[in-house]
């Protein structure tokens, strides 16, 4: 038996309620911090709680290709903001302005946890009235709640690393809703296919905006 699947049998007393709030924790986190190694390693966690909790919908040997794909995606997505950071370090100069914090925030921490408040009493309001079909209440519960957290961290930043981070959640929200209503593995593979040259993408934009403008500034000098 791979490793992996003796490792979400183990853990599949967590499935259910704890799995759900560790997935709203994690979703939170990413919207609401700065820091982007607390980013990345929330979505490494979420990784890893949608596919033990897509072992109510998939079976073991399918759950574990969304948990692949984390351990896949979180390398790609670091080693891109490793070397913005680089970057910046080695052009910046003494009489510099000091390095902003990155990823930039568009808006404040105040305005962000206040968002993610409002997405609790929807999650809250929206489950019992407007349960998703083919799914355990749960289920829909923390696709409801990755879905909208998604979309507001899409909404609050213009950094491409906080917004693929954001638009990988809201995409991890809609493959756990859609197991409950296609359990094959072709379907399966695709979406994850589809989810890493999604990280790709990511990486590029991330490199792209963080190291161009340096990399502009010294061909000018």
């Amino acid at each position: 038996m791979p490793v992996l699947v003796e490792f979400l049998e183990r853990l599949s007393f967590l499935v259910g309620t704890p799995a759900v709030a560790g997935l709203a924790l994690t979703a939170s986190l990413i919207v609401i911090s700065g820091d982007w190694r607390l980013s990345l390693l929330a979505l490494l966690l979420q990784y890893m709680l949608a596919g033990l909790l897509s072992t109510r919908l998939l079976p073991l040997q399918l759950a574990q290709i969304k948990i692949y794909v984390g351990l896949l995606t979180c390398p790609m997505l670091y080693w891109a903001a490793r070397r913005v950071v680089w970057m910046r370090k080695r052009h910046h100069r003494p009489e510099d302005p000091p390095l902003p914090p990155w990823p930039a925030l568009t808006m404040g921490l105040p305005f962000r946890v206040l968002g993610m408040v409002l997405i609790g009493l929807a999650v809250y309001a929206l489950g019992p009235t407007y349960p998703l079909p083919q799914v355990p209440w749960e289920i829909g519960l923390a696709c409801y709640w990755l879905g909208l957290s998604g979309l507001l961290g899409l909404i609050l930043t213009d950094e491409p690393f906080q917004a693929g981070l954001a638009l990988l959640t809201f995409l991890t929200s809609f493959e756990l809703f859609y197991a409950g209503l296609e359990s094959s593995l072709l379907a399966t593979g695709l979406l994850a296919i589809g989810h890493l040259l999604l990280v790709l993408i990511v990486a590029y934009l991330t490199i792209a905006r963080g190291v161009g403008p340096v990399i502009s500034q010294e061909a000018s000098e």
